[in-house]
């Protein structure tokens, strides 16, 4: 009001005010209304190269959930040397929502324990509170939020900085925060201090910072960083323009692009950091690098990292070094629900661990949340509940019987399931965004040999062989190694092949083709000039049994395809290949039975909702009935059984619940073939039901058994 009186003319305060009110709309469309940090989600829609920089807003109640969880009421918090010595760090911090909500969780500590932490706020600003990004806007934005705290209290300086990116004044290359996994470089200050001082990295350095940045110093470090993959642009193509996507932001020439990916493979020898993983895992290098002793780490990541096998590394990283691991996901259907960024249409995981100066703990406490907080309040009361439970509680372990995991409420509403699980070195973490884990206990036991389903005793679970596919049998070649301009593809991919190709190829998914056991080649290869030899070794990996790589579940009914022809597989249908061809019949049967799609789905990555993905390497790991432990009586009544249902028509994978023919096949694999007990019927029915009610199965669709 007072605002207005000073406009003349009076009318213009209309014009004004009607603008006004269309920018408040549009930002109600945005989705800010609901978000006290109004500038650093208006920011992170409007910003110019977010999507080369993968830069995703931390929702509020997200970031306040993962900085409850990283910082437990235990502690000294009633003694101000204690917080002045809590040093928390944000090497990617946007726009500040992370270490803001990990600043108020310090204050809010210190505050119940009876102290001001307002008299404390100068020594954080100064000393404990360092947050770096490449964007200058965003790192104002943060100093802003971080002031905010206290905005009375007067302080000397920060320790928001903005990195250097791209080349450097100096005429050098510059990462960004990453320089910090080998050394300090050089980093502009938002708020210039004292040049000169000596920061510590590999070594020492005199450098235009006032700051010191040294490893093994940080309390906490708290993180959502960039998700972006290597070589490609944002919609997955190559092109001339975008050539190394890592580091395309900022305007980054080509030459420099490549220079910095060169840079960053140089830095990442000798880390977890992986290249397929993308540039999340240098940033997971850098807080394991920055952590001190029995220090957290804080991370939002993509759900992949805990099943994706190029974070392998990530996993077997914080299996060996750190203790007290939490992992929280959620059990949604819909892939923007299993986020707690926003817009970033993935799945996502929070990762909480204390580094262990001693033994690792080698366990985790896996958390599946049904729904993502809605308030701040919310994410408060969750993280108390989930801490109270791992404090006080004895927890459902993985490896027991299928009871279940631990109900986690919220009054009498629940709102999720926690299990206490061993962290596998190698494989993937398959606990995460299951909305029953009874259905994860039963496909732990089976992985391991024992059929122990829901509401069976544990004297009455039976044992089957089990191994993995690899050491069964052999996997085909990677597809882009048959065809493609790679010096070892040797075909180019015919689409419509002719009534009887000379070199028949599985090459591609088509639901409407692939409800029955015996499915055919959908293309050809046609050998390239001068590839004949590489061809003939290629055609020597042909084979009977294909295995899915890409399994919509919700739309596509076989994990395993049977070609009546040796064939070629390709980007869909890699080769799976046994010694005789009655063990690949054997195959082609378990991998379609209920138990068979359960152990592909325990295995699978799946980052998108109905869907499982494995690669070529995480196929050799996955476990499978062992075909080779079969007698010929067996293999034998297998041909028969497979004669007997080739014709039978499946439905999608989502709906085995309701399937007759699904229900049929596991009759005669498992009691007539494997000659287990009938009394495995009722529970396996049970299990059906489970695991169609899975969210990450039936991906949303009416035809799951949650939609009747």
């Amino acid at each position: 009001g007072e605002l207005l009186k000073n406009i003349n003319p009076p009318s213009s305060a209309v014009a004004m005010l009607n603008s006004m009110a269309d920018t408040a709309d549009q930002l109600i469309g945005l989705g800010v209304s609901q978000s006290h940090d109004l500038s650093g989600t208006v920011f992170q829609k409007l910003i110019a190269d977010r999507k080369f920089l993968a830069t995703f807003y931390t929702r509020p109640e997200s970031a306040t959930l993962l900085a409850h969880l990283a910082i437990p009421n235990a502690g000294n918090w009633d003694n101000p040397d204690h917080v002045k010595n809590f040093r928390i760090a944000d090497f990617a911090c946007g726009t500040g929502t992370l270490i803001h909500a990990a600043y108020r969780r310090v204050n809010q500590l210190h505050r119940l324990s009876g102290g001001k932490p307002e008299n404390l706020h100068a020594h954080m600003m100064e000393q404990c509170l360092t947050a770096l990004d490449v964007l200058p806007s965003a790192v104002h934005l943060t100093a802003s939020m971080l002031s905010s705290s206290f905005p009375e209290q007067r302080y000397g300086g920060t320790r928001t900085v903005v990195a250097q990116y791209g080349k450097t004044e100096r005429g050098g290359i510059s990462l960004g925060s990453l320089d910090l996994l080998r050394y300090t470089g050089t980093v502009k200050s938002l708020i210039q201090m004292n040049p000169g001082t000596t920061i510590t990295g590999t070594g020492e350095e005199e450098l235009d910072l006032g700051i010191s940045m040294p490893p093994v110093s940080q309390n906490l470090v708290i993180m959502n960083p960039p998700f972006t993959k290597p070589d490609s642009d944002w919609d997955g193509q190559r092109n001339e323009t975008y050539h190394a996507k890592h580091f395309h932001g900022l305007s980054t020439d080509r030459e420099t692009q490549t220079k910095m990916a060169a840079l960053a493979k140089r830095y990442g020898r000798g880390t977890c950091a992986h290249g397929y993983a993308g540039i999340a895992s240098w940033f997971v290098a850098l807080s394991h690098r920055m952590v001190g002793k029995q220090g957290t780490i804080a991370l939002v990541l993509p759900m992949t990292a805990l099943q994706g096998t190029s974070w392998q590394g990530v996993r077997q990283s914080i299996a060996q070094s750190y203790r007290d691991v939490t992992v929280l996901t959620i059990a949604a259907a819909k892939q923007d629900d299993q986020s707690f960024s926003a817009d970033t249409g993935m799945a996502e995981t929070m990762i909480v661990c204390r580094e262990a100066s001693a033994t690792p703990g080698k366990r985790g406490y896996f958390v599946s949340l049904l729904s993502r907080p809605n308030s701040e309040m919310e994410a408060m009361e969750i993280a108390r509940e989930i801490s109270n439970l791992i404090v006080d509680s004895t927890l459902n372990k993985l490896e027991s019987g299928p009871e279940g995991g631990t109900l986690i409420s919220i009054g009498e509403d629940r709102i999720g399931e926690i299990i206490d699980s061993p962290l596998e070195s190698t494989g993937p973490w398959s606990a995460v965004g299951i909305a029953d884990f009874a259905t994860a206990q039963s496909a732990f036991q089976l992985a391991r040999g024992s059929v122990w389903l829901p509401q069976m005793k544990q004297e009455d679970s039976v044992t089957i062989p089990i191994t993995t596919i690899g050491d069964a049998g052999s996997v085909g070649i990677q597809d882009q190694n048959i065809v493609g301009n790679g010096s070892q593809a040797a075909f180019d991919l015919i689409k419509s092949p002719v009534s009887a190709p000379t070199f028949p190829m599985l090459w591609n998914h088509n639901a409407d083709l692939e409800k029955q056991l015996v499915v055919m080649p959908d293309s050809e290869g046609h050998v390239k000039e001068s590839k004949s030899a590489r061809a003939d070794e290629i055609w020597a990996s042909r084979s009977h049994t294909h295995h899915s790589r890409d399994f919509r579940f919700n739309s596509q009914p076989l994990a395993v395809a049977f070609t009546e022809q040796k064939t070629i597989g390709g980007y869909a249908w890699p080769n799976i290949s046994f010694a005789i061809k009655e063990q690949e019949i054997a195959y082609s049967l378990w991998g379609n039975t209920t138990l068979g799609l359960v152990l592909y789905w325990w295995h699978s990555s799946r980052q998108q909702s109905g869907r499982g993905r494995m690669p070529i390497s995480a196929i050799r790991t996955m476990p499978t009935l062992d075909v080779t432990k079969l007698t010929l009586e067996q293999l034998s009544l297998a041909e028969s059984i497979f004669e007997d249902m080739r014709g039978s028509t499946f439905l999608p994978a989502n709906e085995a619940y309701r399937d007759n023919t699904r229900k049929e096949l596991d009759y005669r694999v498992l009691v007539d073939l494997l000659g287990l007990p009938e009394r495995i019927i009722q529970p396996l029915d049970l299990l059906r039901l489970k695991w169609c009610a899975e969210p990450s199965v039936h991906g949303g669709k009416p035809t799951g058994p949650a939609g009747r």
